[in-house]
């Protein structure tokens, strides 16, 4: 399956029920335009801002840690 933005976006909130697992989409709280549940997988989104752990991931050994 092709990785989706929302599992490394700040906005995301997952839900889990005993069967499944949603991702909401916080945005949607105060702008109509993002859906609650957005389809997976998202691959390009308005709103995507990468959450702190996906920016560690992307820039990682810059900080000199090994």
């Amino acid at each position: 399956m092709t990785p989706s933005l929302c599992e490394t976006c700040q906005n995301v909130r997952e839900v889990r029920t005993a069967r499944s697992r949603f991702l909401l989409c916080e945005l949607s709280v105060t702008n109509p335009t993002y859906p609650k549940y957005p389809p997976q997988p998202v691959v390009w989104c308005d709103g995507y801002q990468p959450s702190s752990e996906a920016e560690q991931d992307h820039h990682g050994d810059q900080d000199g840690q090994s």
